[in-house]
């Protein structure tokens, strides 16, 4: 699912689902993803907030494509009004705490469903990738929350407080031991920036250095609060929680 899509096949004129019209509802919309020739449609016209783009099953989305019904973001399973990007952020770096079990998370002792905001760092990524960069969520733009190729313009000065980065290994080593630290990178136009993310805890960190190790050819998404490292283009965030990062293997 997506939250914008394209009326042409070059993709260059884009629509929000939020900007949707009645009349558009018949109309064929191309995939953000420019290898994926998926048909979709705008869903869900009755209620615009949560309107959304869907493929159809007879032309749907490539394999592992980001804005598939598997992979992707469905606006009707969250509380947009209850998202608060900071918050959430700071929630990623906080140690689990112990839950009672005595009803099944998100629900009323009588059953019924109760929507929550995106909270873990997979929800939010989905809901940005899921949303044009210039997009708002909760009155936050997208491309403010997550840095990936498509807002990198946004950061021409660098990247600085709590957002979200998409990135790969640095080459030709992406961790220093003696230093507990693990580096990526993510390129710009013209230039390259570097993340470092800092441990102060050993087996953390190797558990995540070992984790990435057996998945360097994917996608890392790392939440933190980002400062500059004092280095030209190099930026730095603690890590102390599992939960700030996670793989990505779909496209």
């Amino acid at each position: 699912m997506a939250m914008y899509a394209y009326k042409d096949a070059a993709r260059s004129v884009k629509i929000l689902a939020r900007n949707a019209k009645k009349e558009d509802k018949g109309n064929r919309y191309y995939c953000p993803n420019h290898e994926c020739e998926a048909h979709m449609f705008i869903r869900n016209i009755e209620g615009v907030s949560a309107s959304y783009f869907g493929a159809i099953h007879s032309h749907g989305h490539i394999l592992n494509c980001p804005h598939g019904a598997s992979s992707g973001f469905n606006p009707n399973d969250y509380d947009e009004g209850a998202f608060k990007f900071d918050n959430a952020l700071i929630a990623l770096t906080e140690l689990g705490k112990s839950q009672t079990k005595k009803e099944a998370p998100g629900t009323h002792g009588s059953g019924s469903a109760t929507l929550k905001p995106p909270r873990t760092i997979r929800q939010i990524y989905a809901m940005c990738k899921a949303h044009d960069c210039s997009d708002t969520y909760n009155g936050v733009t997208i491309g403010h929350m997550l840095l990936d190729n498509r807002s990198v313009y946004m950061y021409p000065k660098g990247v600085f407080g709590w957002r979200i980065i998409e990135a790969k290994c640095k080459k030709p080593r992406f961790y220093d031991s003696d230093r507990k630290e693990i580096s990526l990178v993510a390129s710009t136009v013209g230039e390259e920036y570097t993340f470092i993310l800092i441990f102060e805890n050993e087996l953390l960190f190797k558990e995540i250095k070992n984790v990435i190790f057996s998945n360097k050819e994917y996608l890392i998404v790392a939440a933190g609060q980002w400062s500059s490292s004092g280095i030209f283009n190099v930026f730095c965030t603690p890590v102390t929680s599992r939960k700030q990062l996670a793989i990505i293997t779909h496209n």
